[in-house]
């Protein structure tokens, strides 16, 4: 597989979010979750520092480009090791190759076998799966953790079905199968509409989504906070 992840990731301005998704899912189903790449053919998130960090979940996170076609392209900081902070969860719509640029921390996915591949991740390391896949992730004991996210498509932090626990999206999934279905990024709002009134009916219920109280120096130093300034 590294030969040919290593081309996708070389050729990355070319790339759709359907060879994204094809690649993604074809090698997850061959047990390919996790692979290394040469440090070469990864970006350095420290020349996107325009672009700022934002606290989602448990983590911080910058979307530095999004195609026409939903596939986009961000990083995302993991704060150090945590048991509040790693909870395994599930995003029920869009697939994601995962690459660690600094620091080292713990990846968790769900194979296609069912069981659960626990790694000790670094520099190079690369995490890939489908939409609605558990997994988890955490960076060391001292220090954060940055990888670089592809995304199939991105899915805005407020949308219900951006992150939900793998029990409930167990639940959800049995008796509500299409709404955990590959999505393409024009179909993100009427899902969103699909959702909502299903919640209200009564039919499925949804986690609050929680923002860790964690990351505020880098969102500082990055400038992000400051069209807050009076």
């Amino acid at each position: 597989m590294t030969d040919t992840l290593r081309h996708l990731l070389t050729n990355r301005e070319t790339l759709t979010k359907a060879q994204l998704d094809q690649f993604v899912q074809a090698q997850w189903q061959r047990g390919n979750h996790f692979d290394h790449v040469p440090l070469d053919v990864l970006p350095d998130y420290k020349n996107f520092e325009s672009f700022s960090w934002e606290k989602i979940d448990c983590m911080l996170t910058k979307i530095v480009k999004q195609q026409a076609d939903g596939l986009s392209f961000g990083f995302d900081m993991f704060p150090p090791k945590s048991a509040a902070k790693g909870d395994m969860h599930v995003h029920p719509l869009s697939s994601r190759l995962i690459a660690v640029l600094e620091g080292y921390g713990t990846a968790i996915v769900q194979t296609c076998s069912g069981k659960m591949a626990k790694k000790e991740v670094g520099p190079g390391d690369i995490i890939l799966f489908p939409h609605a896949t558990p997994h988890c992730f955490w960076g060391a004991e001292e220090e954060p953790m940055v990888v670089e996210v592809l995304l199939g498509p991105y899915v805005p932090f407020e949308h219900p079905l951006h992150t939900i626990s793998p029990s409930r999206a167990k639940r959800i999934n049995l008796a509500f199968p299409e709404l955990f279905q590959p999505c393409e990024v024009q179909e993100l709002d009427s899902l969103a509409s699909r959702v909502v009134e299903l919640q209200k009916q009564g039919l499925i219920e949804l986690e609050e989504n929680h923002v860790m109280d964690w990351g505020d120096e880098f969102i500082y130093e990055s400038g992000g906070l400051e069209a807050e300034a009076n």
